[in-house]
């Protein structure tokens, strides 16, 4: 019997039938919001449930954005775009990102980002080390002359858990802890130009958010808001989209400023490139098992 769940085996394959459908549908002119529709309606067409809300990151745009309703935002011709998501199966997550962009000044951009992928997947088959495969990214990207994001990683997975403790780098770090047989983790290198910064900052919004603790605020629809999240989600992150209809946007952000203040939710913000330099992005999701490396997504 596998150590490694067939949940998530069943959870990568539907994400790895969506991607190539992502990939085409990001073009000139199409908004954000329908890249984001086009996922779930796949993803749950085919029996899974999105594991996190879809990100949709536009050039220096590096992470945790996901479009609202009434977001008219649209894809340029010169953009370079980044699509995060990921499927669960009760739970058993598998996380993938792709980047498309029409314009040539990125291709080698792209090209330097899968392969530090390649080079990283490559290394995890053989050293466990998760700063061994750090150094592998961030050796690929620098041979093409650009940067990893340094305060960006790639995880491990759990169940109904995204970031489940042991992180893998973009670059060299001494220290970090061993995967070990049975671990589900996601690689994603973020590289950038060779003159940005290298790291991402906080932006002002907020659209992904969480249940991070179980406990009475004494308001009851606040309470049926959080139990409802919570018996959907568990601590899977949600966008508050998700719930408009029933709440309506304001009625509905101002309930969750209010969880978030009382620490039962957390908020994600969009992250962005300190410098505004253009990122990359490119994820797969894989397992350590009896014969090896596992690439489920």
């Amino acid at each position: 019997m596998s150590i490694i769940p067939q949940q998530y085996k069943a959870s990568g394959k539907i994400t790895n039938e969506v991607k190539p459908l992502v990939q085409s549908a990001v073009r000139p002119g199409v908004k954000f919001i329908e890249v984001c529709d086009l996922v779930r309606r796949e993803v749950e067409s085919r029996g899974g449930r999105l594991a996190f809300p879809t990100g949709i990151g536009v050039n220096e745009v590096t992470a945790h954005y996901a479009p609202q309703d009434g977001d008219e935002s649209a894809f340029g011709e010169e953009d370079l775009v980044k699509v995060d998501f990921g499927t669960h199966i009760e739970g058993y997550v598998t996380d993938t990102s792709v980047t498309v962009t029409l314009n040539p000044e990125y291709n080698l951009l792209l090209e330097a980002t899968q392969r530090s992928l390649d080079a990283a997947v490559a290394t995890a088959r053989k050293e466990t080390r998760t700063g061994e495969i750090g150094r592998a990214i961030h050796h690929e990207a620098a041979r093409f002359g650009f940067k990893t994001i340094e305060n960006l990683t790639g995880h491990t997975l759990d169940r109904y858990v995204v970031h489940a403790g042991k992180s893998i780098p973009n670059l060299y770090m001494p220290g970090m802890q061993d995967l070990r047989r049975g671990d589900v983790f996601a690689i994603e290198p973020f590289l950038t130009l060779g003159s940005a910064a290298g790291y991402v900052v906080d932006a002002p919004s907020q659209t992904i958010f969480s249940i991070v603790a179980r406990k009475k605020t004494g308001a009851a629809e606040l309470d049926a808001f959080a139990d409802r999240v919570w018996e959907e989600r568990k601590t899977l992150p949600f966008t508050p989209s998700w719930y408009s209809g029933d709440y309506g946007r304001d009625k509905l952000q101002g309930m969750v400023n209010k969880l978030v203040a009382k620490k039962i939710m957390r908020a994600y913000p969009t992250l962005v490139e300190a410098s505004g330099s253009p990122v990359a992005q490119f994820e797969h999701t894989m397992a350590l098992d009896e014969s090896g490396l596992t690439v489920l997504a």
